[in-house]
C-alpha cells in the first residue's frame, strides 16, 4: 500500500456543505471531462501525480515491481515510483519523436517489469501504438502520461486512449491551467472504483492552502505575460524547493505526501471554465505549430522533430545548437523559451551526480541525454501571432551566427 495514500490516517474533520459543494462540482468536472477525452471513467485529484500513484496501486503493483519509462521526464514521476516502492527502469527515447522507444522498450522488460508509463512529450503520441502492442503481448498495464497534452479528442487528436488508464495534468502551467489538479481516466470499471476509493480517502485542502491556490491562479491568470517567464523562472530556480537536489526521502515528503488532497470546488469550477475553451485552444496551439514550421523548416542546423504533426502541441520542440548561448539571448529580449528539459534528461535535475537519487544511471540512455542538451520548447499558447515571430526570428538569428556548430554547451 502507498505510503503517499495512506487508509488509516485521521483527517481533520471537513465542513460537511462544503465537502457536498465540492463533491458536486467535482462530479460535474469528472463527466465532462469523461465527454471530452472519450472515455467512460474520470477521476479528480488535487494532483496529478497522486492520480498516478492511485492507478498502479489499485492495479496491484507491489513493492519491487519495475515500471518502465522514458527518462525525459519530471522528477515528480519517478519519486511518484518510488514513494510506491517501485522500481523505476528508464528506457530510451526515440531521436525522431522524443517519445519512449519500442526496441528500448522491447530491451527493458524483466520478469519484475508489470507496467509502461508512455509519456506524450509535449502532447506527443508517435510510438504509442508500438509500445501498445508490445504490452498487450507481454501483458503488462498501460499507463499513459498525458500531463502535457489538452484533455481533448477531435480531428484525430486522442490522448489516453491506447492503455489501460492515463493521467492529464491541469497545473497552472500545463495545457488546461485550472488551479494545480489532475485526473486518472480509464475504461475499466473496476479499475476506476479503486482508484476513486483512494481518491477519497485524501483530505480537503485547509483554508490556508484553499487561499495560497487562489492567490497563484489569479496572479497567473492576470498578472503573467511572456515578458515575466525569464524573470520568475529565475526566482523560482534560486529559491524554489523543487530545485534544489534533496534525500529522498525528504524529496517524497515534499513533492509527494506533501501534495496528497482532493480536488476542491474551485479547482473543479476553474476545470469546467476551461474545458467549455478547449476547442478555441487546440485552434490556437495549432496555428502557433503551423506558423514555426513555416518559419523555421529551413533554418540550418535546426531539428524540428515535430514538423510534419497536427496535434494541438504544449509546446514546439525544437533541437538547438548552443542551447545555453540561445537560452542567454532570450533572457536578454525577455521572449519566453522553455528550458524543459534543463541539462540532464530528468527536470529540474541539473547535476549529473543527481540523477542517481531517482535510480537513473547516467550513460544508460544516451539518446535522451544527448537531446537533453539541444531541446528546447517554443510557447505555443497564450501568445499572438508577432510573440511567435519573435520567438522564430531569435532562432533564426542565433542558427546563423552558429554557423553549424552542433550542440556546444
Amino acid at each position: 500500500m502507498s505510503t503517499a495514500l495512506p487508509e488509516n490516517r485521521e483527517w481533520p474533520a471537513v465542513n460537511d456543505q462544503r465537502q457536498m459543494v465540492a463533491e458536486a462540482d467535482c462530479v460535474e468536472y469528472e463527466q465532462t471531462l469523461a465527454r471530452l477525452i472519450g472515455v467512460n471513467q474520470a477521476v479528480a485529484f488535487g494532483y496529478a501525480r497522486h492520480a498516478l500513484i492511485s492507478i498502479l496501486d489499485a492495479a496491484g503493483l507491489t513493492p519491487g515491481d519495475e515500471v518502465i519509462l522514458a527518462p525525459l521526464t519530471c522528477k515528480v514521476v519517478p519519486l511518484a515510483l518510488l514513494s510506491l516502492k517501485l522500481k523505476p527502469v528508464y528506457a530510451d527515447i526515440a531521436a525522431e519523436t522524443l517519445n519512449l522507444d519500442a526496441r528500448a522498450v522491447e530491451s527493458a522488460i524483466s520478469p519484475a517489469t508489470r507496467a509502461i508509463l508512455f509519456q506524450h512529450t509535449y502532447g506527443h503520441p508517435a510510438g504509442i501504438e508500438s509500445v501498445a502492442r508490445i504490452a498487450a503481448r507481454k501483458n503488462l498495464l498501460l499507463v499513459e502520461d498525458c500531463a502535457q497534452c489538452l484533455p481533448y479528442a477531435a480531428d484525430g487528436y486522442r490522448p489516453g486512449s491506447w492503455g489501460q488508464a492515463a493521467i492529464f495534468s491541469a497545473n497552472l502551467l500545463k495545457p488546461l491551467p485550472a488551479g494545480s489538479g489532475g485526473v486518472a481516466v480509464t475504461n475499466d470499471h473496476r479499475l476506476a472504483a479503486a482508484v476513486r476509493a483512494r481518491r477519497d480517502r485524501l483530505p480537503q485542502r485547509g483554508r490556508f492552502a484553499e487561499a495560497a491556490l487562489f492567490i497563484e491562479s489569479r496572479i497567473h491568470r492576470y498578472a503573467l505575460s511572456p515578458r515575466l517567464y525569464w524573470p520568475l523562472f529565475e526566482i523560482n530556480r534560486a529559491f524554489g524547493p523543487s530545485y534544489r537536489a534533496r534525500p529522498l526521502a525528504e524529496e517524497i515528503a515534499g513533492e509527494i505526501s506533501a501534495q496528497a488532497y482532493r480536488i476542491n470546488a474551485s479547482q473543479s469550477r476553474a476545470g469546467l471554465s476551461w474545458l467549455a475553451r478547449l476547442p478555441a485552444i487546440a485552434a490556437h496551439r495549432r496555428a502557433n505549430c503551423a506558423g514555426y514550421v513555416e518559419a523555421l523548416q529551413d533554418v540550418a542546423g535546426l531539428n524540428l522533430p515535430c514538423a510534419n504533426v497536427s496535434e494541438p502541441l504544449y509546446y514546439f520542440p525544437a533541437l538547438v545548437e548552443r542551447k545555453r548561448e540561445l537560452l542567454r539571448a532570450a533572457r536578454r529580449r525577455l521572449l519566453e523559451i522553455i528550458p524543459w528539459p534543463l541539462q540532464t534528461p530528468i527536470y529540474p535535475i541539473e547535476r549529473e551526480a543527481d540523477l542517481a537519487n531517482y535510480d537513473y544511471r547516467l550513460g544508460s540512455c544516451p539518446v535522451a541525454e544527448e537531446t537533453a542538451r539541444s531541446l528546447v520548447g517554443l510557447p505555443t499558447s497564450p501568445m499572438n501571432a508577432g510573440q511567435r515571430d519573435a520567438v522564430a526570428a531569435l532562432l533564426k538569428g542565433h542558427h546563423a551566427k552558429t554557423g553549424g556548430a552542433r550542440n556546444q554547451c
